[in-house]
């Protein structure tokens, strides 16, 4: 049974919170009026043109601005919001600090790893506490501390003890050269690392590359060339979010996202590529059509 590194919530499809009330200009302004109303009761009929109303629409219009800044302020402090130096800092609380990935050249600043990279390995921090096992947050923190050039692991627990750690590189396809799985081997063999029935392997993921050529009809109006570039750039970026352990590829969303301002209609001949709980989907090349409708 594989334990992705993946299992954790999404925290994308949690609600937004309730840090404030409504933020809503007419609200606070109808507000400011009846407070202002019951202070002077002489402005019985409120106009627009009224000097006391235009004071009021400036002091409503600020209140509003400074209720979004507490809100973001709010919104800043949780995992599934915060960004740049506020998520540095909650990733110091568990221990977790952002990679560097390539070091800076007397050309060229250092990168560093994504705010999103960043969040799914606080979030799977816990995990790599002291535990009974080897987990996917697990294998995914001790892993990417030794290689920093993966882009995802999975523990897949095989029967008798047996437990495959799956190494997925971020260039290119994803292979992942030989020095790098000896090194994580030999990180799993350390006694801090599993339980002493545990058999761990270690082995890059089984690389599963497809071609994708997607037919699109556009109405007449839209340039063509524009409607391509967008429909590309939209497929590449669904492809490089499926490029992944063990997630599927389906030919019905390569289609779907393809659907850019302007397609009619798109079809895509792939049949879902399913790699397997140790492979991972990668794009190989894609080809895009497009038909006047």
């Amino acid at each position: 049974m594989p334990a992705s590194p993946s299992s954790a919530l999404d925290l994308s499809a949690l609600p937004a919170p309730d840090t404030l009330a409504a933020q809503d200009f007419e609200a606070i302004l109808g507000d400011a009026i009846a407070d202002l109303q019951a202070r002077w009761p002489q402005l019985d009929t409120p106009v627009d043109s009224d000097p006391a109303v235009k004071m009021l629409q400036v002091v409503a219009w600020r209140e509003l601005l400074t209720r979004h800044a507490i809100d973001d302020a709010a919104r800043s402090t949780m995992l599934a919001y915060a960004r740049g130096g506020n998520l540095d800092q909650i990733g110091a609380l568990l221990g977790v600090s952002r990679r560097m990935l390539s070091a800076a050249t007397p050309t060229e600043p250092a990168v560093m790893e994504s705010d999103d990279e960043l969040r799914a390995r606080i979030q799977l921090a816990p995990e790599a506490l002291p535990h009974a096992g080897v987990t996917g947050g697990f294998s995914l923190a001790r892993a990417l501390a030794i290689a920093p050039t993966l882009k995802d692991v999975a523990a897949i627990n095989r029967d008798g003890g047996r437990v495959d750690i799956i190494l997925l590189g971020r260039d290119g396809d994803g292979d992942v050269p030989a020095a790098t799985v000896a090194d994580v081997a030999a990180a799993f063999a350390e006694d801090d690392a599993v339980q002493l029935t545990d058999i761990v392997s270690v082995r890059g993921a089984s690389i599963v590359p497809y071609d994708a050529d997607i037919r699109l009809t556009i109405a007449r109006g839209p340039d063509p060339a524009l409607v391509k570039h967008e429909a590309e750039r939209a497929v590449r970026a669904y492809a490089l979010r499926r490029h992944a352990i063990g997630r599927i590829v389906y030919a019905q969303q390569l289609a779907a996202v393809a659907s850019v301002g302007g397609v009619e209609h798109a079809s895509c001949t792939l049949a879902d590529i399913a790699p397997g709980d140790a492979g991972a989907a990668s794009l190989r090349s894609l080809t895009i059509t497009v038909d006047g409708a």
